[in-house]
């Protein structure tokens, strides 16, 4: 009996080892052809056409002005605030609108706020679009808080917001040590 578990043990070790083996070797050919290919291969496309591939700041299509309504520190230990607002302005220059949202900005040890968050306008109909922004900021001399950043829109179809669903906002904001802020977003085209 003895002879025979120890034959089955160097039949299991055995077994191991060459299925060890077989999944090695079986993943470093995948590993291979997701590597970049050499430097040679690397050739731009003849058929692309990089002078075809523009961007421009397009019309100031909302301008609002804001105060901030609460501020909080939502992780211990690390640098973190959640700043929240609600402020009014209008949307192309014809429509007035109510402006809410909420932000969290991490600060940076190299004095970059890296910042994003959500929010939604509304006109006195009560018709909605909601958004998200991606920001970079810093604090001025001044004392003044500056963002440079993007805006997406999302909005229904027919209403006074509907040409927001497929733009994309650029916008530049502007906070002082009071909490309030003036935002412009001009549309990228």
């Amino acid at each position: 009996m003895r002879p025979l578990k120890f034959f089955n043990s160097k039949l299991s070790l055995f077994t191991a080892i060459l299925l060890g083996g077989m999944i090695t070797f079986s993943i470093i050919p995948f590993q291979i052809s997701l590597a970049p290919p050499p430097g040679n291969l690397m050739m731009a496309d003849p058929t692309l056409h990089p002078e075809n591939v523009t961007a421009s700041l397009g019309n100031l299509i909302l301008v609002t002005f804001s105060s901030g309504t609460g501020m909080r520190v939502p992780e211990p230990n690390k640098p973190i605030m959640e700043v929240s607002w609600v402020g009014g302005g209008n949307f192309k220059g014809t429509t007035n609108v109510s402006d809410f949202g909420t932000v969290w900005v991490e600060s940076g040890s190299d004095g970059i706020h890296r910042t994003h968050g959500q929010g939604m306008i509304m006109d006195s109909k009560g018709e909605v679009a909601t958004y998200t922004i991606q920001a970079l900021g810093t604090m001025g001399p001044d004392g003044y808080f500056r963002n440079h950043g993007l805006v997406l829109f999302n909005a229904s179809s027919g209403g006074v917001f509907s040409s927001l669903s497929k733009t994309i906002g650029i916008f530049a904001d502007e906070v002082n040590q009071k909490g309030n802020a003036v935002t412009k977003i001009w549309e990228l085209k």
